[in-house]
């Protein structure tokens, strides 16, 4: 019988009928089903039950990569920041996110003044919230640094304080003493240390844009291959609102195949497309230092604009990235963001019809 209702919590999941997959699981697992651990704790995970997911996860014997990125994120978003950085440097070290990069020694804590150490990741937002504690690395250790990332981060990179070089993945790098991960310099230096914000770290000199109006930029879909592309997009029709308010200029930011909503863009929306002018993040930042607002759901773009201490509003979806934090309006890591939360899954109009009124009240104290 538990098996049964395993396979019951399994169908109604994929119909995303939680309520009954919730209730399916537990009673396959009241019935000793170990098997189902894993996914109750993925459906306590998009219930919003963090604590019941958490727990799920804890007791799982001989996790997979999978559980335990989940269980590093859940720990993190539900506010245990020391045990959620432990795990993700313990994952790191072991290798559990892909083989090290380079045949050097990967550097657990010893001394490098003098020495050289060669830092690498592999994503964008996560690398542009790194990025911060790379510049702590060089500038408390006395290392030379070299950063090395996707190619579209490396002009932006080069911006960082401290870096000796920053140079894109494949390239060939100076003989190092040792390697190190972006994210276990982050769990080294920030989510241990409870360290989030020194100010801005990346810089780019403004773009410039016409004189007139409040400008604001746009991004409202991820452009990456992400497994939660579809809870990091939504349709430019959605940010109609914004379009409603008077004094204001819209500007597009966003790229990849979502961009093809400009043409035309919505009935009533007229957005300037600035995107055939970025090249990459550093021609982003310097779009961005030109704007005097950004608008983005929840991208690299929102992350380099905190980064930058740039204005930036951010909608986050209804389960957020632990950035973002479970509830509120603002985030430690990036002080210049405000998060604006869906009510329920999937209710970006929600979301955007309240930036809207913000915005009118924005305007309107500028006058």
């Amino acid at each position: 019988m538990s098996a049964h209702r395993a396979a019951l919590a399994f169908a109604a999941f994929e119909d995303k009928d939680l309520e009954a997959a919730a209730a399916h699981a537990q009673a396959a697992l009241d019935g000793g089903y170990g098997p189902i651990r894993q996914l109750a704790a993925v459906i306590a995970y998009q219930r919003r039950d963090y604590a019941t997911a958490i727990r799920l996860l804890e007791s799982l014997d001989g996790a997979g990569d999978a559980a335990v990125s989940l269980l590093i994120r859940l720990h993190l978003l539900a506010g245990d920041v020391r045990r959620g950085g432990q795990l993700l440097l313990d994952c790191c070290r072991a290798d559990a996110f892909g083989p090290p990069l380079h045949p050097v020694p990967r550097w657990t804590g010893e001394p490098l003044a003098g020495k050289s150490v060669v830092a690498w990741g592999g994503g964008y937002g996560d690398d542009i919230l790194y990025a911060r504690f790379v510049s702590m690395l060089a500038e408390r250790t006395g290392a030379e640094v070299t950063l090395q990332c996707r190619p579209a981060l490396v002009r932006l990179f080069r911006s960082l304080s401290g870096v000796a070089r920053v140079l894109p993945l494949d390239a060939d790098v100076p003989e190092s003493d040792y390697q190190v991960q972006t994210a276990e310099v982050a769990a080294l230096y920030g989510l241990l240390q409870g360290e989030t914000w020194s100010g801005p770290y990346l810089h780019a000199d403004p773009r410039p844009l016409p004189s007139g109006g409040l400008k604001v930029g746009l991004v409202w879909a991820s452009a990456a291959a992400h497994w939660e592309v579809g809870d990091k997009s939504a349709a430019l029709a959605a940010m109609a609102p914004l379009a409603q308010v008077p004094g204001v200029r819209l500007y597009s930011l966003q790229v990849g195949a979502p961009r093809t909503q400009l043409s035309p863009p919505p009935t009533g929306m007229a957005v300037e497309d600035l995107a055939g002018g970025l090249r990459d993040f550093a021609d982003t930042a310097a779009a961005i230092a030109g704007l005097d607002l950004v608008v983005a759901i929840d991208t690299a773009v929102a992350n380099l604009a905190g980064a930058m201490g740039a204005a930036v509003w951010v909608a986050a979806p209804f389960i957020p990235d632990w950035r973002w934090g479970r509830d509120g309006d603002r985030t430690p890591w990036f002080p210049t963001a405000r998060v604006y939360r869906q009510a329920g899954p999937g209710d970006w109009r929600g979301v955007f019809e309240a930036m809207a009124a913000d915005l009118a009240a924005l305007v309107e104290a500028g006058r």
